[in-house]
């Protein structure tokens, strides 16, 4: 007889656990409070061309490429133009943001820690801090941190050095992305999961897990931590202590012009002037997202949450572009994707939480973006483990 586990939660981390899961021969039954499968993720297919709501790409590993392809998603490549990749200085954008003089004062500083054995993160440096001791201020501020904050929502004074880089051990291959948009993987993935016989119950909160029956716990952190607390108390202490930031990004439509911007996006170093976070050149990106032109724009979401999405554009992502690139048409069409408290901040406390998995009951399991890597590759992993780690 197969054995049951219950899978709470039905974004990316857990409908990957559920198909490892029923590929090891348990009786998987998902549950989530959401009206629909895919967390974080969707692709709304609007008239205009693709709408990514999260990630829009993800790096392509041996175990990203084997899932896609045992759920039937074709994975391609990104475009020619994607190879060119700006950041914002000096009122425009460039390919490398230093100068030759801070490019040689990087060069000499990394030199200089290796040399005395010291260029690894130290316990409680920050990112910022790091970068400064290790590679210098002018390549930490104007490169790194803003590389990182498009990544992780967060600044790199806010970010620990030791989970940033630790998270990114191991993500090895090129970027990816199904013909039509990520929300594919989380479609093919609940289509499969139920020709396995996986139950799907969507709009359903879990009350209180079972001492013994077999689960894994795939919620955001704070409902992950109530869930867990009976059962694994330290472990839910330090996924409550994880802070989470809020993000918005506006994806709009503009008609094409040939002497647009061409390339991957645009990163702005905060104190440029710019309230975005970065842009990223969609229809550059991948095929197929739009015959117009496609820009994503990403803002930081605190105090931002509660403005109209008319606000948000006119008084934020316009004035941007227009700094960015001197023009003030408007958008053919807009819209306008809001994440409330979702996206750990990788500080201190996620090392914390990710150091006490193991101290999990056999029969308890975890995945999540709060456990010490981020990215949909990285949580096909996280999954992965999670999987392997209940005593069936």
């Amino acid at each position: 007889m197969k054995k049951p586990v219950l899978v709470v939660g039905a974004g990316l981390s857990g409908l990957s656990a559920a198909w490892y899961l029923a590929n090891r021969g348990a009786a998987v039954r998902v549950v989530c409070a959401d009206a629909d499968p895919g967390g974080l993720i969707h692709t709304r297919r609007m008239d205009e061309g693709l709408v990514e709501t999260a990630a829009n790409s993800l790096v392509v590993t041996a175990r990203a490429r084997a899932l896609c392809a045992a759920i039937g998603v074709e994975l391609c490549e990104p475009q020619k133009d994607s190879k060119r990749r700006f950041v914002f200085r000096d009122l425009r954008p460039r390919r490398w943001p230093l100068t030759m003089t801070e490019s040689l004062g990087g060069a000499a500083s990394v030199a200089w820690a290796l040399a005395r054995r010291a260029a690894k993160p130290r316990d409680g440096e920050t990112v910022s801090v790091w970068g400064h001791r290790v590679i210098g201020r002018a390549m930490t501020d104007r490169l790194i941190a803003p590389v990182l904050q498009g990544i992780y929502a967060a600044p790199a004074d806010r970010l620990s050095a030791r989970a940033v880089f630790g998270s990114r051990k191991g993500r090895k291959g090129g970027v990816g992305a199904p013909r039509s948009g990520m929300g594919e993987i989380i479609e093919r993935l609940a289509d499969r999961l139920k020709d396995k016989g996986v139950s799907i119950e969507c709009g359903v909160r879990v009350a209180a897990l079972t001492s013994g029956e077999p689960a894994v716990v795939c919620t955001a952190a704070p409902e992950a931590a109530r869930l867990l607390a009976p059962h694994a108390p330290e472990l839910a202490r330090a996924v409550s202590a994880i802070e989470l930031s809020s993000a918005i990004s506006v994806t709009a439509f503009f008609e094409p012009r040939p002497d647009d911007l061409r390339g991957f996006g645009v990163l702005f170093p905060r104190g440029a002037g710019v309230d975005a976070l970065g842009v990223l050149f969609n229809s550059d990106i991948f095929p197929g997202r739009s015959a117009l032109r496609s820009e994503t724009w990403i803002l930081a979401g605190a105090g931002r949450q509660h403005e109209t999405d008319e606000a948000i554009l006119a008084d934020h992502v316009l004035p941007d572009r227009q700094l960015l690139s001197g023009r003030t048409d408007r958008p053919v069409a807009a819209y306008v994707t809001r994440w409330a408290q979702a996206i750990p901040i990788y500080d201190d406390a996620v090392l914390a939480a990710g150091a006490l998995v193991g101290t999990l009951p056999p029969w308890l399991s975890v995945a999540g973006n709060y456990l010490g890597r981020i990215g949909a590759s990285s949580l096909f992993d996280v999954a992965a483990e999670a999987a392997e780690r209940l005593a069936l």
